[in-house]
């Protein structure tokens, strides 16, 4: 799976795993890939050649099977997310759709719109799969998973990528599967948050974690929560990998002895600290600055060594 690698002025690199689900969403399914309890995803350099090359596997395996039929719930009709009525047709919207219940949109495709839609931001569910393209959600929208086995989540709006505009205020707008070739990129409206609070509940996402957002002066965004959370200290693939409170950043950034788990681990779960406040991070660790040039959380750091 792929990557960004975050690279803070301050020396500290970390690498975010972007996430493997539709849901856009911290876990995925765990049969598809034991190698790393995430299906469709590995992290590194090594890990994003091998995702690429699957997921164009993925795709070729499905080139020929946008024609659904009349019966079928899309048309096979292309759109873009972020155009109101791209369908033209009163019943049908935009959304991703996966082949296989892999959790990487191979396509976006017009499908069939729920007549009784529940509304914007309100919990709502997935038919037959995560990737069928099927929810209850209104039309310019599309059900973020936050509970797997029971394929239900949130209602969130579309964005186009690049228009700050295209989201309200206390949202941002992210680009998911951006970097996976072969995937269609999903641009969806996430609010924003405090790392430091953990405060995603007051924005009625309750349980999601606060995570950084940007290689460079990082937002931060609400995310789903992890199905079994790595703890502090702890080895992780993706950053939302890790509990809440906590992300995910190279093993080489914190100190092994004070956490011996991250020994053997490429990533390791690691809290946030507050750079106005005494030093909370154990071991050699000190609080390292993220840079974030958002108002009020430019106070942000992360426990790991000195850079």
């Amino acid at each position: 799976m792929p990557f960004v690698r975050l690279t803070w002025s301050s020396g500290l690199t970390a690498t975010v795993a972007l996430l493997s689900a539709l849901s856009l969403a911290c876990k995925g399914d765990t049969s598809a890939d034991d190698d790393t309890s995430d299906a469709g995803t590995t992290t590194g350099e090594e890990g994003e050649e091998e995702a690429t090359e699957e997921s164009a596997g993925d795709e070729s395996d499905t080139s020929d099977s946008s024609d659904v039929g009349d019966d079928g719930p899309t048309t096979g009709g292309e759109c873009t997310f972020w155009v109101p009525d791209d369908c033209n047709d009163p019943n049908l919207k935009c959304m991703p759709w996966s082949e296989k219940a892999d959790r990487i949109p191979d396509e976006a495709r017009c499908c069939s719109l729920d007549p009784s839609p529940v509304s914007l931001g309100e919990r709502c569910e997935v038919e037959d799969y995560d990737g069928s393209c099927l929810d209850n959600c209104p039309e310019d929208s599309l059900c973020v998973i936050d509970d797997v086995d029971g394929l239900e989540g949130f209602c969130q709006t579309y964005c186009e990528p690049g228009n700050s505009d295209s989201c309200p205020p206390n949202e941002i707008c992210k680009a998911f599967f951006e970097m996976i070739e072969a995937a269609e990129t999903v641009p969806v409206c996430m609010a924003r948050c405090d790392p430091l609070l953990q405060d995603c509940e007051s924005y009625g996402r309750p349980g999601w974690s606060c995570l950084p957002e940007g290689s460079l002066s990082p937002s931060f965004l609400c995310m789903p929560p992890a199905e079994d959370p790595s703890l502090e200290g702890q080895s992780c693939l993706l950053q939302n990998d890790c509990e809440v409170g906590l992300t995910c950043i190279p093993a080489s950034s914190v100190d092994q002895e004070y956490y011996p788990e991250c020994g053997s681990a490429i990533f390791c779960c690691s809290r946030y600290c507050d750079l106005t406040e005494p030093n909370i991070c154990g071991g050699s660790h000190i609080c390292v600055d993220l840079e974030s040039d958002v108002p009020g959380l430019e106070n942000v750091g992360i426990c790991a060594l000195p850079p």
